[in-house]
């Protein structure tokens, strides 16, 4: 499943994020980039909290694991 950010998608502007499960699934799901929700943080006046910010960079880090596993785990399989 292919994760858009809506908001660079009604721009016109590249908007793909990331995969995520079921990867086998070709549709899309829409999500907000980093700029865009800053922006529309900003645009409501209210501070992110903490807790939002790290829950937001949790995801971003076990997205980016997610993948370093499935890349190694390819190299490991196509070298058998």
């Amino acid at each position: 499943m292919r994760v858009l950010c809506a908001w660079c998608v009604r721009d016109g502007k590249p908007a793909f994020l990331r995969e995520k499960l079921p990867l086998d699934d070709l549709s899309e799901t829409h999500g907000l980039c980093a700029d865009h929700f800053t922006s529309l943080s900003a645009s409501v006046k209210q501070v992110v909290t903490p807790k939002v910010w790290l829950l937001s960079r949790l995801n971003d880090l076990s997205w980016g694991l997610t993948r370093w596993v499935q890349r190694q785990m390819g190299r490991l399989l196509f070298l058998s």
